[in-house]
């Protein structure tokens, strides 16, 4: 969506290097797909491209970036397009440190008021991160209790959680292209509280605009995701109909109710106040957390991994990395985790990764494997290649047993989750995971045990109640385990 006049940095920079050559807007589109062509690259630029480009309405893809800089013969920071230089902040006593603070050489703003803005919110979003937990089970607790699942932080429908764990395969995909626009996409002035100044007298006119410039994290780009419609969940299975959207689309609303709650309800340097509705004018507004057409609504899909063996079974979590991922950072979660998206921007079909298997794949192969992620210029995704194919032939064998827990919404942040686990046979795991990564580019590996740790955390009743006492634990990390101890003779 355009922003609004004024909200918008122009690149200037671009726009000069163009005018000196004389070329229209078109024309630098066809160089550039020339180029692309040139490089086996498949691209289908348009002079409207270059023109929301120069007017900074949005940023170009990476490989856009590598063809301008190539076409004009300079660098991607005299394109003015590098990212921001960014390091890491003092110690301020929490127990996360991961927040990242931009070093501001030429400050865009001498205002003090403006800094302050700035540094205020970069507090609050650390603090979101070092108190996730606590923040949401209090946010939860602004809903009727039917609505709570216990006191893990999430809500859902009654009708979204199953009795028992099904099939994943027995959840039937649809796909709605071309769905209306929400009516709340975070630039509305119940978001103004949450923007941090950008200049004197200006806000920033997105909650992710702010995070480019401020906190940029190492994972950061407004891929195409699919868009959470309809949930209609039976006894042993359901539907889901998805359309389209940007990553960005959810953090502008899901990121910004997340900043709202905890200015509100942290007091006192870190402690969290009682539950109010007071100040809450972006939750109020948003309404209803399950009305899917009031926002736009990604989905995560969010595995608990257990490695089965005849006598015992183990999980493996994952430490995310605030600085290197935009959401969820300082947080213990279940690995797997991801978005919901097409392994490519590309234009084309997609619906060869329009499966809920498929993306759990792909993120295996990153996480567990620290393999490339698919970042969305490339081709997509090879089903047939390793370790893919491995993974789908052990799912068809029967020693991957794939399995839904429900849906669910973060109480704090709206983000919305499919909960589900995977069931390794032991000699599976080992085969597929031989190379499994104790650090990958969201994060680390979570490891227990003084005198040798190891990454395989016990699935046992004690171990999950040490995990609760930490405070981190992600609140569907706590659903999650929970849940298949709960059902644990079902699933092992």
């Amino acid at each position: 969506m355009p922003r609004r006049s004024g909200d918008a940095l122009p690149n200037v920079a671009l726009y000069n290097l163009r005018d000196v050559r004389g070329e229209t807007q078109e024309q630098t589109a066809a160089a550039l797909n020339e180029l692309a062509r040139v490089r086996g690259e498949s691209t289908a630029i348009t002079g409207n491209h270059v023109s929301r480009w120069e007017r900074g309405i949005v940023h170009p893809s990476r490989l856009h970036c590598q063809l301008l800089a190539e076409h004009f013969g300079v660098t991607i920071a005299e394109l003015g397009l590098a990212r921001q230089r960014i390091a890491p902040s003092p110690h301020l006593g929490a127990p996360n440190d991961d927040l990242l603070l931009i070093e501001d050489e030429k400050p865009l703003d001498g205002d003090p008021r403006v800094r302050q803005s700035q540094r205020d919110w970069l507090q609050i979003r650390r603090l979101v991160n070092s108190h996730h937990l606590r923040l949401a089970q209090t946010a939860a607790q602004l809903y009727p209790e039917p609505w709570r699942l216990g006191t893990t932080g999430l809500l859902a429908r009654p009708d979204w959680i199953w009795p028992h764990p099904v099939d994943l395969g027995t959840v039937e995909l649809t796909y709605q292209p071309n769905e209306l626009r929400p009516p709340i996409d975070g630039s509305e002035d119940v978001t103004g509280h949450v923007r941090p100044l950008r200049a004197s007298g200006l806000r920033y006119q997105r909650y992710s605009h702010a995070i480019r410039d401020l906190a940029q994290p190492r994972l950061f780009e407004n891929r195409l995701s699919w868009r959470l419609l309809d949930v209609a969940l039976g006894e042993s299975g359901g539907k889901l109909r998805f359309g389209n959207m940007n990553y960005f689309d959810a953090m502008d609303t899901c990121e910004a109710v997340a900043h709202e709650t905890a200015v509100t309800h942290l007091v006192n340097g870190g402690e969290v106040a009682p539950p109010s509705w007071r100040g809450l004018r972006l939750r109020r507004a948003l309404g209803d957390p399950f009305d899917l057409g009031r926002r736009a609504v990604l989905l995560s899909i969010n595995t608990l991994t257990i490695r089965r063996d005849r006598n015992s079974a183990s999980v493996v979590l994952h430490n995310r990395n605030a600085a290197n991922v935009a959401t969820s950072g300082g947080i213990i979660g279940v690995m797997p985790a991801g978005v919901f998206q097409p392994s490519t921007v590309r234009a084309g079909d997609h619906m060869g990764d329009f499966d809920l298997w498929r993306n759990i794949m792909r993120e295996y192969s990153e996480e567990f494997l620290g393999n490339p992620e698919h970042d969305g210029d490339g081709p997509g995704a090879d089903y047939t290649a390793e370790p893919l194919r491995s993974l789908d032939t052990a799912r068809r064998a029967g020693r991957i047993r794939l399995y839904g827990l429900g849906l669910a919404v973060g109480a704090l942040d709206l983000w919305a989750g499919l909960e589900t686990v995977a069931v390794f046979d032991a000699d599976a795991f080992d085969e597929i995971f031989v190379d499994l990564v104790q650090e990958n580019d969201e994060g680390t590996v979570v490891r227990v045990g003084r005198g040798q740790p190891t990454v395989h955390v016990p699935f046992t009743r004690g171990m999950i109640d040490e995990l609760w006492a930490t405070g981190r634990l992600a609140p569907e990390s706590v659903f999650s385990l929970r849940t298949a101890w709960q059902h644990r003779d079902h699933l092992l």
